[in-house]
């Protein structure tokens, strides 16, 4: 069951205006730095959905962890849309891998793109908080949503080409500049948001390079929704010890990046809080033409 949320400002009209900012992530540790900067939080209830409710400055917001994988992100945004009413904008963050060598560890992009890599589906983010998120100094790019995660080298090589061919023209950026990122839920949140006409933005911070691999034992401890089982990664341990010492220095790269994540939320919602309340500048006025009248003869 969920606790019906009625957006802090929405008494009445229940203007989108006035709504609730949906901060949503896969993982409670890559909001873990940005929950402690919201002022009056409490928790809100929905099922298979961690949510806690409160002001980052001027801006109300529901922070929402989903669960990692596809099944989890899908289901718990989809939960959470259905409760909270009403919603002003979605934003999506968390770690990603990079795929552009240019991309170092803790950068951070701002996807004006993401492409399910299954579908070859293209999604647009919201023009609007793209320019936002320039304010935090997010690099603009893509993120590419993939069914597994890019443990190799060659993978992540593979899915930049695939990247480039499908939006490289669509960003203001050369291909060879081309910042793209590779994720597990970008796209799953994006097509939640547009099934509910919402506008959204990704936010990534890069956990691992494009020349880094990961243990594969992450993926062979996913369960059929995508999401991975930490029992089954403890147990995979065991008999796989020196997987650890990565593991556990990704982990801290995690917390790293959500600090990043954190600033790059905030500032991002400031810049676009300022942007609605600046007035668009008048038009200009009409010219005024003077027209010489000679007189008619008597």
């Amino acid at each position: 069951m969920a606790e019906r949320q009625t957006g802090a400002a929405g008494s009445g009209a229940g203007s989108r205006e006035q709504g609730l900012t949906v901060i949503v992530a896969a993982m409670r540790e890559e909001v873990s730095a940005l929950l402690p900067r919201l002022l009056s939080p409490r928790r809100l209830t929905v099922t298979g959905v961690d949510a806690t409710v409160g002001q980052l400055g001027a801006t109300a917001v529901a922070v929402a962890v989903t669960g990692d994988g596809e099944r989890n992100a899908r289901c718990g945004l989809s939960a959470l849309l259905a409760a909270v009413m009403p919603v002003r904008r979605v934003i999506a963050i968390g770690v990603a891998g990079g795929l552009h060598p240019s991309l170092e560890r803790a950068a951070v992009v701002s996807c004006a793109n993401v492409i399910d890599a299954a579908s070859a589906r293209l999604y647009h983010a919201d023009a609007a908080l793209v320019v936002a998120a320039a304010a935090s100094g997010a690099r603009r790019g893509v993120a590419v949503t993939a069914a597994r995660i890019a443990d190799t080298v060659e993978e992540k090589r593979r899915l930049l080409a695939l990247a480039t061919a499908r939006v490289a023209a669509d960003v203001d950026a050369a291909a060879s500049e081309l910042a793209a990122v590779v994720d597990l839920e970008s796209a799953v949140f994006a097509a939640a948001a547009d099934r509910s006409g919402l506008p959204w933005l990704v936010l990534r911070a890069v956990s691992d390079t494009a020349d880094e691999a990961l243990p594969p034992l992450l993926n062979n401890s996913r369960d059929q929704g995508g999401a991975v089982r930490r029992g089954r990664v403890v147990r995979a341990l065991l008999g796989n010890p020196g997987a650890l010492a990565p593991l556990l220095a990704l982990r801290q790269r995690v917390l790293g990046c959500a600090d990043i994540l954190a600033r790059a939320v905030v500032t991002t919602l400031e810049a676009a809080e300022e942007r609605r309340a600046t007035p668009p500048p008048a038009p200009p006025a009409p010219a005024v033409v003077h027209l010489n009248v000679l007189p008619t003869e008597a």
